[in-house]
């Protein structure tokens, strides 16, 4: 496998990590944040080995690139567009009229958790 999927692949692990010890310290809007991070950057890792357009931070459009290629991304479609909503929200004031730290909270937080781990799942079993 060529390095830079793998490069992809342990980032976006990465980023998931930091979103699991951010839920946990608290930082609910930089949870968010690297669980949209992580599932983009697992999605990113699968579109460069299928040779599809990359070039994006929108985890939707990702996996509309493999499902143009016939791959079946139906159970992972709607995480992927929840997760696209928080890829501003999250970093910006102006993005939501209020500071990101008063617009998330542990439930919210830890729903997208889950949803990034769904995608990196996903994609660690579609690289084997």
């Amino acid at each position: 496998m060529r390095a830079e999927i793998l490069w992809w692949l342990e980032q976006a692990k990465r980023d998931l990590r930091m979103a699991e010890e951010l839920l946990k310290l608290g930082f609910f809007e930089g949870a968010a944040y690297h669980s949209h991070q992580a599932g983009e950057k697992a999605l990113k890792a699968l579109v460069i080995k299928k040779g599809g357009y990359h070039l994006t931070h929108s985890c939707k459009f990702l996996l509309d690139q493999l499902k143009a290629q016939k791959m079946d991304v139906d159970d992972i479609y709607n995480d992927a567009k929840e997760l696209d909503i928080h890829y501003m929200t999250s970093r910006y004031p102006n993005a939501a009229s209020a500071p990101p730290y008063e617009l998330y909270d542990e439930l919210k937080a830890k729903e997208l958790v889950g949803r990034a781990r769904k995608l990196v799942d996903f994609v660690e079993r579609n690289l084997k």
